[in-house]
């Protein structure tokens, strides 16, 4: 089937309203910890918060709630041009450069536009990882209230001559952006509205053929093909209309911008019995390499990126352990091995939402564990993008927190009204 990426006309802040745009940006709803709330609604009365993470609030009913005081604010920034829609369909082009926590600096480029939603059979739009009802619940009620598509979700496209990247930067290369921020949420942001029919044109025919991975966004998806077909049972025109698309930022996979992290696992509320079980069985299925310091285990784990499995592991009695499989499998994820045969087999964990938690950053891991005697940490490499991308072909799901693609994207510079 085909792929279809379409220019829109966003509903865009009015700077001469608001002011600064880095006043009314957020991070990603589901990242935000209440204190940083707190301070993103502080920060302007305007800012992109207000909607996206509205609150409840003890008297609400059915007609008043923290879905429809959403809807009710977007209406009114709306009416009093706090947000302006473009007057002409476009794509529009998102730079956010940062540095990464391995002190490297990376400049990714996305591509902001609407794709036409597609069951996940079709394998036109492809997941990776398994939902929970809980955060799809929360978001369709959003939907059913504001009918616009308040934040992007992430995709990935594979392009390994780079034809849509040429394109934009054929257009960024003699045009300044429309928004330059400065330092938000440990990024720059730029962005630029790409008018030009005719590179609009050449960019989706350049879609039409490839499928597009979920990088982030898995409820969100599932969320709007839900509220797609509510919507459906509602019309009788079969035209596309809004509801069948979403907005998405699009991110080439080979890009040198696309910084993928690994996820280290912190496993806590473990029995003696749980680690000294799991140690005693180490050797049946991995080579053992014991490893005088964290940066030298560290070292050690990279030297084996994208090349072969390999996990590191640190424990309570302060040895770090280089773990290489005895019998690797072809195309075995390492999260996967770490999930199914270190967790469950050889620690004995059943139920990982007790027993487990996830950080990008390896001190993080080893003080977790310095903190307490129950507690292991379980460091790893970054999943290959590559290898997302073929277990999402092959039509399988990868356990939970198996990629993490650094930093987030800021929330609240496009939305797309669906009506």
């Amino acid at each position: 089937m085909e792929t279809t990426v379409v220019p829109f006309q966003g509903l865009r802040y009015n700077v001469e309203k608001v002011g600064n745009i880095s006043d009314v940006i957020a991070p990603p709803y589901d990242v935000i910890k209440p204190e940083e709330r707190v301070d993103l609604e502080t920060r302007h009365s305007a800012n992109i918060i207000r909607l996206i993470l509205s609150q409840p609030q003890d008297n609400d009913t059915a007609n008043d709630n923290q879905y429809t005081r959403a809807a009710a604010l977007l209406n009114q920034w709306i009416n009093n041009k706090t947000l302006l829609q473009d007057t002409t369909p476009r794509y529009y082009i998102y730079d956010q450069s940062f540095q990464a926590p391995d002190g490297k600096h990376y400049t990714r480029r996305a591509l902001i536009a609407l794709v036409k939603l597609e069951p996940f059979e079709n394998k036109v739009i492809l997941p990776h990882e398994k939902t929970h009802a809980g955060p799809k619940i929360d978001r369709l009620n959003l939907m059913r209230t504001c009918h616009t598509n308040l934040s992007p979700i992430f995709l990935l496209y594979a392009d390994s001559d780079g034809e849509i990247e040429q394109v934009m930067h054929g257009f960024t290369d003699d045009n300044p952006p429309l928004i330059d921020c400065p330092e938000s949420f440990g990024s720059t942001h730029q962005l630029w509205c790409l008018d030009n029919p005719e590179s609009n044109r050449e960019i989706q025919k350049l879609f039409s053929s490839k499928p597009l991975l979920i990088a982030d966004g898995h409820h969100r998806y599932e969320t709007a093909l839900a509220f797609r077909d509510e919507m459906k049972q509602k019309k009788t025109n079969s035209k596309p209309i809004g509801y069948d698309y979403m907005m998405v930022n699009l991110v080439r996979m080979e890009s040198p911008g696309l910084a993928v992290l690994a996820i280290h696992r912190l496993l806590r509320n473990l029995t003696t019995e749980q680690i000294n079980h799991a140690i005693t069985g180490l050797p049946e299925v991995f080579e053992i390499h014991e490893i005088d310091s964290q940066s030298i285990l560290m070292e050690k784990l990279e030297g084996f990126k994208g090349k072969s499995s390999v996990v590191g592991m640190y424990t309570p009695d302060n040895h770090f352990r280089l773990l290489v499989p005895r019998s690797p499998s072809a195309g075995q994820l390492d999260v996967t091995l770490v999930q199914d045969t270190i967790i469950k087999k050889l620690f004995n964990v059943d139920t990982l939402a007790n027993h487990i938690s996830y950080t990008a950053y390896a001190d993080d891991a080893i003080g977790h564990v310095k903190e307490r005697t129950d507690r292991v940490a379980i460091l790893m490499n970054p999943t290959p993008v590559e290898q997302v991308l073929d277990v999402a072909m092959a039509g399988k799901t990868m356990p939970q927190k198996s990629t993490y693609f650094y930093p987030k994207m800021a929330t609240g510079f496009v939305l797309n009204p669906l009506k």
